[in-house]
């Protein structure tokens, strides 16, 4: 995600441009990032095809993550919100997810919800910042879809390993997702990292080898 100096004109701007699409891909991961002045760490997009399973079945779908994730790690999921700025249309979050299980961190990543075009009880819900929206939408039967605009890996930087409880340098997958209202219009903008799966790495590694 770098321009670097000694490309020739034409090289910097296909880069140039190729970074500005990244971080309108990353919005509103890059926010907080930015706003804390620390510098994002390498991203690197993937097609759907090239994520690596278990996390493939976990990212490369229309399903909200939540249930996702609750179903995958067999507990209720709880939303912890790291940082936060809000207006009275606007909400977004630096988040973790965890299982209420193990109080163990299932996700990381931020996300920009657009008010206007929710429930009033909802937008109540979504305000007070106790539970993820995935199940908000779920409970109160929010008609609404998944868009996902990009998949990716990233080692993880202090911020990251700290809120997943994983070492630094760590490669990770995630994806960058947009949810649309009945009308198609997107009413909230989402980066998700996920930890890694060891048990289930292993267990794809067995099924492989066998």
């Amino acid at each position: 995600m770098h321009v670097t100096p000694d490309q020739t004109d034409e090289a910097q701007m296909e880069a140039a441009k190729a970074y500005a699409e990244a971080l309108h891909r990353l919005l509103p991961f890059h926010f907080f990032y930015e706003k804390s002045e620390i510098d994002l760490p390498d991203f690197e997009f993937l097609e759907g095809d090239e994520v690596p399973y278990p996390y493939r079945s976990l990212l490369v779908h229309e399903n909200d993550m939540t249930p996702t994730l609750a179903a995958f790690h067999h507990s209720r999921l709880y939303l912890k919100v790291h940082h936060s700025e809000a207006n009275d249309d606007f909400v977004m979050r630096l988040v973790s997810l965890h299982a209420v299980s193990s109080d163990k961190p299932v996700e990381y990543g931020a996300i920009a919800i657009q008010l206007g075009s929710l429930p009033d009880e909802v937008r109540e819900k979504v305000v007070e910042g106790k539970k993820p929206l995935g199940g908000l939408l779920g409970e109160y039967q929010v008609v609404h879809s998944g868009s996902p605009q990009a998949y990716f890996s990233v080692p993880a930087d202090s911020l990251i390993a700290e809120a997943l409880h994983q070492e630094e340098g760590q490669i990770l997958y995630g994806r960058c997702n947009q949810l649309l209202d009945k009308e198609g219009m997107v009413f909230a903008d989402i980066v998700e990292i996920l930890p890694r799966c060891n048990e289930s790495e292993r267990w794809v590694e067995n099924v492989t080898l066998t």
